[in-house]
C-alpha cells in the first residue's frame, strides 16, 4: 500500500471528496453521529472502498449489519452458525492469517453472551501479532462506548492500540452514537475525525475540541443525513460532505411502510362493508375533502382473499369429535378483519364516526427485526423476565439487555417487581 491510494468517500457539491488511504489505515479515526445520521452507512463505504483497494481491517461488527459486504467482497464472516467461521476459533491464528494473506474480517459479536471479552481477546491478539510483523492493518470497532466507555470498564487492549498502535501499523476506528460516553483518552488520540448531526449538549460538547470554530459546531444539529465533516490528516482542509453510495445493500435501514393501493374514503368504507346511509354521504365527503386537503396520506389495502384460500384454511383446522371416529367440526360464521393505517405515522384510522386516530402500529416504525421478535414475546406473556427472553429468541443477554433498554427509551415496555424478580 502506498500513500497515494485515495478513499472515495463524499461529494461536496459535485466534486469528489476522497480521503488518503495511509493516513486511514494507520492512524485514529472516529466516526460520530447520532442514530439516523447515517454514521453506519459511511462506515460500510468506507469499508467497500477498503474493499476495492485490496487493504485488509476486521470490523467488529455489534449488530449483525456488515455481512452484505460479502454480496460483492471477499472476506471472512466470523459469528455465529451462519457464518463461515464460529467465533470460538483461535483467534491468534485467524488474525496471523488474516494479515499475511490480506484477507479483511467481520468479527460478528451481536449473538455473543460476553460481547466485551471476545472483543478484548481479539483485541489483544491482533496487538501481539501486529507488534512483530507490523504490517499496515485497520481495527474498525462499532459502538465504541460500549467497550471504551468513559469509565473503569474500558478495554484496555484497545486504549493501548489507540495510544502505541500507529508504531506498529495498526489503525483504529471508533465509532459511536455517543461521544460523550467514549473513553476521553481514546477520543482525544483521534487525528481523524468525521462527524455528523448531533444534538444532545453533552455530545455537542464531547466533539468541542474537533471545532475550532464555534459556527461550525453550531451546524452540527442541522445536517442531513449522509452530511458528515471530514477533518483530519485524511484530507488536506476540512470538508463538509455528503457521504457517497453503497455498492453493496445496506442492512441497517429504518424499516419504512410500503405504501400498497390508495382508495377513496367512501369506497374504502364500502369495501370494508360500512354501507352509507344517503343521509351520511355529505357528512362522510365532507370527511374525506377536508383530509385530502391536510399533510396525511391514508393508504388503504381492499381485504380479498379466495374462496378456496379460506375454505383450504378451515379445512386445516377442523378436527374430528373423535380419535377414531365422528363426524368433523362444522364451521357455523367466518370473520374477516381490515384495517386503514396512516403510511407516514403507521397509526390506525377510524372512519365509523368521523376521523379518528389510534396507536396501530406507530411505536413499531424504525424497530430492528431483533427488537420486534422481543416485543412479540413480551406481548405473549408481558411478565417475563431477561432470561425468559434468551431462552425464546435464542438472543445473548447483551443483545437483549440492549435491545430492552432502547424499548424503554422509546416507551414501549416497562419494568415491575414480581418477589426477587424483575419482570
Amino acid at each position: 500500500m502506498t500513500d497515494k491510494i485515495q478513499l472515495l468517500t463524499g461529494k461536496m457539491d459535485t466534486k469528489d471528496v476522497f480521503i488518503d488511504a495511509q493516513e486511514f489505515v494507520t492512524g485514529r479515526t472516529c466516526v460520530i453521529g447520532q442514530s439516523g445520521s447515517g454514521k453506519s452507512y459511511l462506515i460500510a463505504v468506507l469499508c467497500e472502498q477498503l474493499l476495492q483497494n485490496n487493504i485488509a481491517f476486521c470490523i467488529v461488527d455489534t449488530e449483525g449489519e456488515y455481512f452484505s459486504l460479502k454480496e460483492k467482497f471477499q472476506l471472512l464472516w466470523v459469528g455465529g452458525e451462519e457464518a463461515d467461521v464460529r467465533i470460538d476459533i483461535d483467534f491468534y491464528d485467524l488474525i496471523t492469517k488474516s494479515i499475511t494473506n490480506n484477507v479483511p474480517l467481520i468479527l460478528d459479536v451481536s449473538d455473543v453472551l460476553d460481547q466485551r471479552k471476545v472483543v478484548s481477546d481479539f483485541a489483544g491478539k491482533l496487538y501481539e501479532i501486529e507488534s512483530q510483523v507490523k504490517q499496515p492493518y485497520l481495527l474498525i470497532i462499532e459502538e465504541a462506548d460500549r467497550f471504551v466507555p468513559q469509565s473503569k470498564d474500558s478495554i484496555k487492549e484497545i486504549e493501548e492500540i489507540s495510544k502505541r498502535g500507529r508504531k506498529r501499523g495498526l489503525g483504529l476506528l471508533v465509532a459511536t452514537q455517543r461521544p460523550s460516553l467514549v473513553n476521553k483518552n481514546v477520543l482525544s488520540q483521534c487525528g481523524n475525525q468525521l462527524i455528523g448531526k448531533l444534538t444532545t449538549e453533552n455530545d455537542l460538547k464531547a466533539v468541542d475540541l474537533f471545532f475550532a470554530d464555534r459556527k461550525e459546531l453550531e451546524l452540527l444539529p442541522k445536517l442531513n443525513t449522509g452530511e458528515f465533516f471530514v477533518m483530519g490528516n485524511v484530507v488536506k482542509e476540512k470538508t463538509r460532505m455528503q457521504t457517497v453510495q453503497r455498492i453493496t445493500q445496506h442492512k441497517g435501514l429504518t424499516p419504512k411502510l410500503i405504501p400498497k393501493a390508495t382508495g377513496k374514503i367512501t369506497e374504502l368504507k364500502t369495501s370494508l362493508g360500512f354501507s352509507g346511509r344517503p343521509e351520511e354521504i355529505e357528512k362522510k365527503e365532507t370527511v374525506k375533502e377536508a383530509y385530502e386537503f391536510g399533510e396525511r396520506k391514508l393508504k388503504g389495502v381492499e381485504a380479498k382473499i379466495p374462496k378456496e384460500q379460506i375454505e383450504a384454511i378451515v379445512d386445516g383446522k377442523r378436527k374430528k369429535k373423535y380419535w377414531l371416529f365422528g363426524e368433523k367440526e362444522h364451521v357455523k360464521s367466518i370473520e374477516l378483519h381490515s384495517f386503514i393505517a396512516d403510511s407516514v405515522s403507521g397509526e390506525f384510522v377510524d372512519i365509523k364516526n368521523g376521523l379518528k386516530y389510534s396507536t396501530g402500529i406507530s411505536k413499531l416504525i424504525g424497530l430492528n427485526e431483533n427488537e420486534i421478535r422481543i416485543l412479540l414475546e413480551i406481548f405473549r406473556n408481558e411478565k417475563t423476565t431477561i432470561g425468559d427472553l434468551e431462552l425464546k429468541t435464542k438472543l445473548s443477554e447483551t443483545t437483549i439487555r440492549n435491545i430492552i433498554h432502547n424499548l424503554q427509551d422509546r416507551k414501549i415496555v416497562t419494568f415491575s417487581k414480581q418477589g426477587n424478580l424483575k419482570l
